[in-house]
């Protein structure tokens, strides 16, 4: 439970400014404090935790950075608090619905956006539940961290390696994240490996030939003076010690959420959960894992709008857990990211006998929110999207659940690029589906509120023909040498981690690998955009082929494999197409800036019409529209 909130600041937004009827806003930041029985029922999933130190009253106790944008006068609020997943302990609230720059320290107006949340009288929240984010790191000041209990064992813990230029040294991490110390004794055991391609068997790399150091800011790291070469896998595989009870950042989100919506003095009603990507994926975790019921038994969020999380849960709740590796299609899948069950409604894997659904704990304990799974074409081509809705044979579409719409926002990537500014060949995709989560967060606010029905589920299916398999005949994406045709997505797999993993502990570090589940992505036209979802007005109206995916440059290695979750942007011709190029041309589809910016008006205002989309972003669409023109013809 929540023993208490420490305020270390409290100061005014934007020195007093009122947003309509709802007043001035005011921001406070603290140290959230917690103690958690290891006996009660709903604290039994969280792996490790009845092994961590106790008080004298038998209790776990651990402290999480909180900040909160709350209204001055909170009666005048709507009675919600949204309460954002940091994501490696960055806040992203205002920057995803107030269309804010991004800041961990929001100060200016920038930094505040169009003011939608205040606007609305939203509280917005943020409690840290990652334990190996350290306070500051390299272009990330600010960062909210929890302070988590160690458990006194040792075990295997894998480290993988893909660099894009040559490197010598390397962190036991991922990114900028505290790794696990070498267990004392265990050094010369430790094992490391290269392979090629994800699934290939590794190849062993002579102990001589490489240690362990340490960066410049203490982290311990890996040295290979041959050097790790571009592109290719490598893995080290080593004994560590005193892991992370991880898992605690699942209760401590679960009862940060609860106090808020419990505590009479922030007037809250209802609670809704936003987790992007990484904090997405957390929050599949959460509801699969049971903990949107809080200690005494009611609902803790009534709506979660989860996006670009694809079919993924995480590295979240087992021994040695490592919340920042993700599986992606050429890298890092030796870890838990993809795992049965991906769907809401319970279907068995006939491959394994398993049986489960992402809702059952929830429909049991009758906590089960509204859901919202938004996601890009990435996530199709990079996270095994499809099989949040097909079954794991790949073969059937099936239903939606009533509590839950699925969004998928055609032809774009994980996060939007910028519209580019110099000469780009092949810029990062633009299209910006910030503008659709906007109107989702309202529609799902309406949904629970009121009961009012959001907009319909949109995304491909294979009745229709829109879901289909990239290596076959049905995925007809055009002759572009500039993009050049994607050979080796995503393969999920199953992975059998050993005996103990159903205990959350990782007997295998090098999983047996088991059979591949479908994989599946959505359909093109004949430009190469996707056929089904929620266009948004620059795929209507398209000014190039816009794709959720991108091969790796040749000089970072490994080039047939895709980047990470990056996707392009392969404008068309501005009068008259290359020889290879049989898309038509700028100039032969509109007249002008004028037309171009016309028609996407007129999406926008079909989309308006349609929930995926507001009526004050209109003019923001009107306002890129002739940025990406004038871009393209001029570039």
């Amino acid at each position: 439970m929540l023993v208490r909130l420490d305020v270390s600041e409290r100061r005014p937004v934007l020195s007093g400014r009122a947003w309509g009827a709802v007043g001035a806003y005011e921001q406070i930041e603290g140290s959230a404090h917690f103690a958690f029985d290891p006996q009660h029922p709903l604290n039994a999933p969280v792996v490790d935790l009845k092994w961590a130190p106790r008080t004298a009253q038998g209790l776990v106790e651990c402290r999480a950075d909180f900040w909160m944008l709350k209204p001055v006068e909170p009666s005048k609020g709507s009675g919600n608090v949204l309460h954002y997943v940091v994501n490696r302990g960055r806040k992203g609230a205002l920057s995803t619905f107030n269309l804010a720059t991004g800041s961990n320290r929001p100060e200016t107006a920038d930094e505040f956006g169009d003011g939608l949340l205040m606007e609305r009288g939203f509280t917005v929240a943020a409690c840290a539940w990652q334990a190996d984010v350290p306070p500051d790191a390299p272009d990330n000041p600010h960062l909210m961290t929890l302070d988590a209990p160690t458990v006194a064992a040792e075990g295997p813990v894998s480290c993988e390696i893909v660099v894009d230029e040559p490197l010598t040294v390397h962190s036991l991490g991922s990114r900028y994240h505290r790794p696990y110390e070498v267990a004392a004794g265990c050094a010369g055991r430790a094992e490391m490996s290269v392979r090629s391609r994800p699934y290939d068997a590794p190849e062993p790399i002579a102990r001589q030939a490489w240690s362990f150091t340490r960066l410049e800011d203490g982290r311990p790291a890996v040295r290979y003076d041959v050097g790790f070469e571009p592109g290719l896998i490598y893995n080290l595989v080593y004994t560590a010690c005193q892991p992370t009870v991880m898992g605690i950042g699942l209760a401590v989100t679960r009862d940060f959420v609860a106090h808020v919506k419990g505590d009479d003095s922030f007037h809250v009603d209802r609670a809704y959960g936003f987790g992007s990507s990484q904090s997405g994926r957390f929050l599949r975790q959460l509801l699969y894992e049971g903990f949107n019921e809080s200690e005494d038994g009611t609902c803790v969020f009534d709506g979660l709008q989860i996006n670009v999380a694809g079919a993924g849960r995480g590295s979240f709740n087992h021994r040695f857990a490592q919340p920042s590796r993700h599986a992606s299609a050429h890298f890092d899948v030796y870890y838990p990211t993809e795992e049965f069950p991906f769907a809401d409604a319970s279907q068995e894997d006939a491959s394994t006998g398993q049986r489960g659904g992402l809702f059952d704990r929830a429909l049991e304990r009758g906590v089960l929110p509204k859901v919202f799974h938004v996601n890009s074409s990435t996530e199709y081509w990079n996270r095994g999207a499809a099989l949040t809705h097909v079954d794991v044979a790949g073969e059937n579409d099936l239903p939606v659940h009533g509590a839950a719409r699925i969004y998928h926002f055609a032809s774009t990537q994980h996060g939007a690029g910028e519209v580019p500014q110099g000469r780009e060949c092949l810029p990062g995709n633009p299209v910006e589906f910030k503008l659709g989560h906007r109107a989702l967060l309202l529609a799902l606010d309406a949904w629970v509120r009121e009961g009012r029905e959001p907009p319909p589920s949109c995304y491909p299916t294979l009745a229709d023909g829109t879901l289909v398999d990239p290596q076959g005949a049905a995925f007809l994406f055009p002759a572009l040498a500039a993009l050049g045709r994607p050979t080796a997505p995503r393969v999920v797999r199953r992975l059998d981690f050993g005996q103990s993993w159903a205990e959350g502990i990782v007997d295998r570090p090098v999983p047996a690998l088991g059979a591949a589940y479908p994989t599946l992505v959505p359909a093109v036209d004949a430009d190469g955009n996707e056929l089904r979802g929620i266009r948004l007005p620059e795929v209507a109206v398209p000014l190039g082929t816009f794709v959720g995916w991108r091969l790796r440059a040749p000089e970072t290695g490994a080039s047939w494999a895709l980047v990470g979750l990056s996707g392009a942007w392969l404008p068309f011709a501005a009068w008259e197409p290359e020889e290879m190029d049989a898309r038509p041309s700028i100039a032969h589809r509109y007249a002008d800036v004028d037309e171009y910016a016309t028609r996407c008006v007129d999406a926008a205002r079909a989309l308006v019409a349609e929930g995926y989309l507001l009526e004050r972003d209109v003019a923001r669409v009107h306002e890129r529209a002739v940025q990406m023109y004038m871009w393209t013809i001029n570039r």
